[in-house]
């Protein structure tokens, strides 16, 4: 099953986590661990970090950014001033 994210609504990480866990991801450990979203695949890479068929190609998502739906794809925006997590996305 896939639910559609609202155009222009920008979520959390945390809040993508609970999409995937009430939008019948494959859940492993409690974790989401791969669905779609607006057609696009959201694939669990570690407990802080998903891997996102975004606009622009594959792309981490982790704590502190923010994913937001188009109507052309996804597009993960970076806050500025985040440093990336212990433990987050391999670089």
């Amino acid at each position: 099953m896939e639910t559609n994210l609202e155009l222009h609504k920008q979520i959390t990480f945390d809040e993508l986590v609970k999409h995937g866990l009430e939008n019948g991801a494959n859940v492993n450990n409690g974790m989401p661990w791969s669905w779609k979203i607006n057609g696009k695949a959201i694939t669990h890479e570690n407990d802080n970090c998903y891997i996102i068929e975004t606009i622009d190609g594959n792309k981490h998502f982790e704590r502190g950014e923010f994913l937001i739906a188009y109507e052309s794809g996804l597009r993960i925006l970076t806050n500025s001033i985040n440093t990336h997590s212990p433990g987050g996305c391999p670089m």
